[in-house]
């Protein structure tokens, strides 16, 4: 209750592991802990189990094996190692149906407390790299002005001053589309609850969804109201900054 009441009182390193051993459950607190303690050692075993995989050269293969036993030794040995949760392998095809079939990935795990390692159709590479590649990969779609046409996410930027002809670019961040009720209204709130879902798990993973939000979306997130102070005005950058300034006249 008190980081939520004051939170100036506690540093973001602080906010931060609070939030990493009390948001996401028992098992995700445990793998934290052991992350901090043994973590480097983990990404070393990754490094070198990759590494090994590729190897051609026997006294190279020996050299890598004899390390990666060394690792392993190392690591269960330690007082903080009690094991490692599950992954659930999530195998998806890039293309028209990329985004449907990530809503329905992350319908299915949202409840469940494994790791998520995603791997695409035609590709033999998985694990961390490739799913920050996943995240990227959604974030970028949900960017694209053809697609935000079909289902209105983000208010539109000025396009003609636009430097990317296919993604939206806000100079201060994408802000949410006021929609009337309706069809479209109803796919929005389906694709936010998605997007709702993948920032849950990337956050307890420690990965990045590069979706350049403004900060009105995070207020609107903690539940905080926005009023005129918070329309577009001009040099935003995006449609409605005349409303913005004519909100301006009317106060004055």
């Amino acid at each position: 209750t008190l980081p939520r009441l004051c939170p100036f009182l506690f540093s973001l390193k602080t906010r931060k592991m609070l939030l990493k051993y009390t948001a996401f459950g028992p098992a995700f607190a445990v793998h934290w802990t052991q992350e901090s303690k043994v973590g480097q050692f983990l990404k070393r075993r990754a490094t070198v189990q990759t590494e090994l995989n590729a190897q051609v050269d026997p006294r190279k293969m020996q050299e890598m094996s004899q390390e990666l036993s060394n690792i392993e030794e190392h690591v269960v040995r330690s007082p903080f190692w009690l094991g490692t949760l599950q992954s659930t392998l999530v195998r998806l095809q890039k293309g028209e149906e990329f985004l449907a079939q990530s809503d329905a990935a992350m319908e299915m795990v949202a409840m469940a407390s494994n790791l998520v390692e995603v791997q695409f159709d035609g590709e033999t590479g998985f694990g961390i790299a490739v799913t920050q590649g996943f995240y990227v990969e959604i974030a970028q779609m949900l960017q694209e002005r053809e697609r935000n046409r079909q289902t209105p996410l983000w208010v539109e930027d000025d396009e003609a001053n636009g430097a990317d002809p296919d993604h939206l670019l806000c100079r201060r961040g994408l802000l949410i589309k006021p929609l009337v009720e309706g069809p479209q209204r109803e796919e929005a709130v389906r694709r936010f609850r998605f997007l709702g879902r993948l920032f849950g798990q990337a956050l307890r993973e420690g990965f990045i969804v590069p979706l350049p939000l403004a900060e009105d979306v995070f207020a609107l997130v903690l539940g905080d109201s926005l009023g005129s102070s918070h329309l577009p005005r001009p040099g935003f950058g995006v449609t409605g900054e005349l409303v913005g300034a004519f909100a301006d006249f009317a106060a004055e």
